[in-house]
């Protein structure tokens, strides 16, 4: 027994020390949370937008906020904004690739990046496990929102690999106009 209650005393003090590290940490960065609070409350960036080409969705329209290359430039994320503006819901299940075979998931895998200039069309990144690497159920399942309920809105992303060369984008959607000349960051 006076092995197992040092252990335990071991425990909580090692528990202790995190809380305490954990609360010296968060209170450190009180003010860039509330920063950050704050813009997270602003209306993300309009990079261009699009308006609803399937008839059950009526003027529901898809806003492109961000089209952002990492400092590699191996990497660019899509975030874009589905505004319902229809009487019944929209599933993320219906912007999944027609063309390109995903044997994972596959929600959100249909916006396809199209540069015209060298003529090169863009699909989203698979993972190892061969999900496409977007906003999708197997991504965040208890956070994530796969139904845009009418009257609401959802923000979702998608990751492409683009060329260096590649400047600004087509943004091709399932069921909406295609968004023209999306510069990439």
């Amino acid at each position: 027994m006076p092995l197992r209650r040092s252990v335990l005393r071991s425990a909580a003090a090692v528990l202790t020390a995190v809380a305490a590290s954990l609360t010296l940490v968060s209170a450190s960065h009180a003010d860039d949370t509330s920063a950050a609070s704050s813009s997270e409350s602003a209306q993300p960036e309009n990079l261009g937008s699009s308006r609803a080409t399937h008839s059950a969705w009526d003027e529901s329209t898809i806003e492109i906020n961000a089209l952002d290359r990492s400092a590699s430039g191996r990497y660019t994320q899509l975030v874009w904004t589905l505004h319902n503006r229809a009487d019944e819901y929209i599933s993320l299940n219906a912007f999944e690739n027609t063309t390109y075979w995903y044997p994972g998931a596959t929600n959100g895998s249909g916006l396809v990046l199209f540069d015209e200039e060298n003529e090169i069309r863009y699909h989203p990144y698979i993972d190892t496990e061969q999900d496409c690497v977007c906003a999708g159920a197997d991504h965040a399942p208890t956070r994530f929102r796969l139904f845009t309920q009418p009257g609401t809105q959802n923000t979702y992303w998608a990751s492409y690999q683009l060329s260096e060369d590649t400047d600004s984008v087509t943004v091709e959607i399932p069921g909406f106009l295609p968004i023209q000349d999306v510069p990439v960051s």
